[in-house]
């Protein structure tokens, strides 16, 4: 019998168009074809494939799927844009992607303190966005924000839109200890009551300390997620945040 009958058709293709095809599957599918064959194994555990990747999912991840995907990848990965995810997901990737520098975080059922506890700085991180926007459930107080914080020397976006209340004077309290030295642009949800806020002047005294203990620090974005205004954007779905301090100027919102 010649080789040709015997070797899998997709294996006959031209290593550049194996390539073009595997570049637009899912993580989820490079990782079942890795145990095709030798030259699929290969093919799919290039680095270039894993270096950026998008994780979705229509209900919520859990560990192990996870684990069965990236374990062999870990040392890669630089960004990861992931959806439904829990506690010990959010948790596994800050704590296993060591290379990582990018993580944008989207829709979960419930996202506590518990997701952002890592055993040792992690030294790459750049970036970390949680959007939450159609989440009804978010535990992430400004203690666990403020740890965080210390243990990303080299933080230079936090971005955190969600259904939650990060307390401003909690937070300062924590990183004038350590203050973040990278910091450029921070986002964070907090609490107002209508009658006291007029969608300006948010908390200004506690902003400009931010400012003060973050040398690099160059906006503010605030998400008031309760009273009217919040009413009205999650109307939309949507919590819509507002830059209120620069440190050159005062925006009234975008």
């Amino acid at each position: 019998m010649s080789s040709s009958i015997t070797t899998p058709i997709l294996e006959r293709l031209p290593f550049e168009i194996l390539w073009h095809i595997f570049s637009f599957v899912s993580p989820r599918e490079r990782s079942i074809a890795r145990q095709v064959s030798k030259q699929l194994r290969t093919l799919c555990s290039h680095p270039i494939f894993w270096q950026k990747i998008e994780l979705n999912h229509s209900s919520l991840w859990s560990l192990d799927d996870l684990r069965t995907i990236l374990t062999p990848h870990l040392d890669h990965i630089r960004s990861i844009s992931i959806q439904g995810v829990r506690d010990d997901t959010v948790r596994y990737l800050l704590n296993h992607c060591s290379n990582l520098q990018e993580l944008r975080v989207r829709r979960w059922r419930t996202l506590s303190d518990h997701a952002l506890k890592l055993n040792q700085p992690h030294k790459k991180l750049r970036l970390i966005a949680l959007h939450g926007q159609e989440t009804p459930y978010t535990a992430i107080d400004a203690n666990a924000l403020a740890r965080l914080m210390i243990q990303l020397p080299n933080l230079q976006t936090l971005d955190m839109v969600a259904h939650a209340h990060i307390h401003i004077p909690t937070l300062l309290k924590m990183i004038q200890k350590h203050p973040p030295k990278t910091l450029r642009s921070i986002t964070m949800p907090i609490y107002h009551h209508e009658q006291q806020y007029d969608g300006l002047s948010i908390a200004t005294d506690d902003v400009e300390k931010l400012l003060e203990t973050c040398p690099l620090l160059e906006q503010v974005f605030f998400v008031p997620n309760i009273g009217v205004y919040c009413q009205q954007v999650t109307h939309h779905h949507k919590l819509s945040p507002m830059l209120v301090h620069h440190r050159q100027r005062i925006i009234h919102s975008i």
